[in-house]
């Protein structure tokens, strides 16, 4: 019997309104701020393209990297997904679902797709860490305005 795919769960709760949040994921502008990009674009639609650039990112500020991606699903502002991956062979889709709580936001992250080889359980480790990171990044930018 085979093993079910990988996938990364996340979740965290942001004290600010779920439109708040909404607008850090769906606009370059705010991905810029809290994700370390630099450059960031995206048309917002399903099919539309969205293009990070990180430059010298990560603890080492080593990561110098173009990720081209494509936005599958736009259901403001409850649900955002993308399609992405280093190569055509090794695309994952990233969903974000936000739930409106009393005092604020409830972001769920899941990306799944993972393929079942050794560069796809690489890229399952390392954005297992990546999106754990991510998650206090927006949280801290959401609520604190505090900028990569």
């Amino acid at each position: 019997m085979s093993e079910p795919a990988p996938e990364i769960r996340h979740s965290v709760f942001i004290r600010a309104p779920r439109t708040k949040v909404w607008a850090a994921l769906t606009t370059a502008q705010a991905m810029d701020a809290w994700w370390g990009t630099h450059g960031s674009e995206i048309d917002l639609r399903p099919g539309g393209k969205l293009t990070l650039r990180w430059r010298g990112w990560g603890p080492e500020q080593d990561i110098n990297a173009d990720r081209e991606c494509v936005v599958v699903e736009v259901l403001p502002p409850k649900r955002f997904a993308f399609r992405w991956g280093e190569t055509a062979d090794a695309m994952t889709t990233v969903e974000f679902d936000l739930e409106e709580r009393t005092d604020g936001t409830l972001l769920r992250l899941r990306e799944h797709g993972f393929a079942p080889t050794a560069k796809g359980r690489k890229s399952f480790e390392g954005n297992s860490l990546g999106w754990g990171e991510v998650s206090i990044l927006i949280k801290f930018y959401v609520e604190h305005g505090v900028r990569y």
